[in-house]
């Protein structure tokens, strides 16, 4: 027999890349988590392109999202954020 479980409130470490400085700060730290990457120019905008080996990954965010460590690293718009978690 099934049942429903709601998961308990845990506190998730996430970054809101604002600007330039936000970008590598998420860098700075996933780094020690085995994630490297770069900053570069795009279509009026930077973005920051993050890669991993174990298992073998890719996130690439631009300025404006929301890089969240939740069970893997997610890359979500405000609109994602807001409906799936509250900011303190």
């Amino acid at each position: 027999m099934s049942v429903v479980v709601t998961r308990k409130p845990v506190e998730l470490t996430a970054w809101h890349l604002v600007d330039q400085a936000d970008m590598l700060d998420a860098l700075s730290v996933l780094s020690s988590d085995g994630w490297r990457g770069s900053l570069s120019p795009a279509d009026s905008t930077w973005v920051l392109e993050l890669n991993a080996d174990d298992p073998i990954r890719q996130v690439i965010a631009a300025l404006g999202d929301w890089l969240v460590l939740d069970g893997g690293l997610r890359k979500l718009s405000d609109a994602e954020l807001a409906a799936d978690y509250e900011v303190a």
